[in-house]
């Protein structure tokens, strides 16, 4: 690796890290979860992806040479600083690969491996790598090597439902929830349905996302089942006016039949990539200032007709404000004022004046 690149990333880390507009000084490693980090492992582990092709990139006339004379051959898979090395081998050859890495980490790239978390073991039992269980199994064609979803991912998405969807989230807008559900399951199934039965693992998911959702609405209107079901269900998902839930189920599982591996933009020039489709959306944090506003705003829309209260210009949904009458300040609890008679459509220049009156009042008062 150029030593100069090196030389400028250090320079980089000691300089410090932004958060929140505000520099500071850092002594060691990164910002968790910055891009810098898996940046900086590519980076400095290039020298072991070079190392690796010694082993790699053996033509398949030699791999069968070297099974004839007992050696093992090797499979190196690495993605940022996790890294896997399968070996077509005996137990032994494995451990001697792991010494062999081990050295050469400590030598060349001063890097320390923990021999303790490296684990050596068979592709029948399996293995976790990026968030996927890889186990030879034996399928309809015979002995074949499968990626599936481990079951602690699935117990944790479960968990995030659960979350979500506590009674104690009941003034929570629905359209504001079904999106953040949306946003939350699309990325989990997208990620997994390249794995080998997906759509089974995501039917099981969509009984408890459609029952957990059905308890929340029960709770949050105060009605029975038969009543959610007949106000908010259709085509056996919940919908409100401008929100529908989205199913696992509508997420099915995908292969990638040309090559074993993704194929790399950056790398594969040949003819012209197909991208997959990705929400464009924004991104819900999962924070509601005022909950239950969603709800609220299309209702008040439609009953003032689209137009500001003050000056009688029509709006749109974008360029509307909704503005309490009497301020929220004015209220022991600050849930009283979110009612029908208090709030109002504004554009947004009445909007603006009306706050800024409302500011030089409460100034003179105090």
């Amino acid at each position: 690796m150029d030593k100069k690149v090196l030389r400028l990333t250090w320079k980089f880390l000691r300089a410090g890290v932004m958060e929140k507009l505000t520099f500071r000084g850092t002594t060691l490693g990164t910002p968790q979860g910055g891009i810098m980090s898996p940046l900086l492992a590519n980076s400095y582990l290039h020298e072991l992806d070079r190392y690796m092709t010694r082993y790699t990139s053996l033509p398949q006339k030699e791999k069968t040479l070297r099974r004839r004379q007992w050696l093992a051959n090797y499979t190196y898979v690495r993605y940022a600083d996790d890294f896997v090395v399968l070996c077509h081998g005996t137990k032994t050859q494995a451990e001697a690969m792991r010494e062999e890495l081990y050295q050469f980490l400590k030598s060349t790239l001063r890097l320390e491996l923990s021999k303790e978390k490296t684990k050596i073991t068979h592709l029948k039992d399996g293995f976790k790598f990026l968030g996927f269980w890889i186990q030879r199994t034996m399928g309809h064609k015979g002995m074949t090597t499968k990626v599936v979803i481990p079951q602690e991912a699935v117990d944790k998405i479960k968990m995030k439902f659960a979350l979500a969807l506590t009674p104690a989230s009941h003034q929570d807008s629905v359209g504001y929830k079904i999106l953040a559900l949306n946003r939350l399951m699309g990325g989990w199934c997208r990620y997994d349905q390249y794995t080998s039965r997906a759509s089974t693992q995501f039917n099981k998911l969509e009984h408890v996302l459609f029952w957990r959702m059905a308890h929340w609405l029960g709770r949050k209107f105060k009605v029975t089942m038969p009543t959610v079901m007949k106000r908010f269900r259709r085509n056996n998902t919940f919908v409100t006016q401008r929100a529908v839930l989205t199913r696992p189920t509508e997420f099915p599982t995908r292969r990638y039949r040309q090559t074993f591996r993704k194929p790399n933009p950056y790398l594969t020039q040949e003819k012209k990539l197909e991208r997959e489709e990705l929400p464009y959306e924004t991104y819900w944090t999962g924070y509601e200032a005022r909950p239950g506003m969603a709800d609220l705003r299309p209702v008040i829309l439609e009953r003032d007709e689209c137009t500001c209260q003050r000056c009688g210009s029509p709006v749109t949904d974008h360029t509307a404000e909704i503005d309490h009458i009497r301020p929220v300040r004015r209220f022991k609890r600050p849930v009283d004022a979110n009612t029908l008679d208090n709030m109002w459509t504004l554009c947004i220049p009445c909007h603006k004046r009306k706050t800024k009156v409302d500011r030089q009042g409460e100034s003179r008062v105090r």
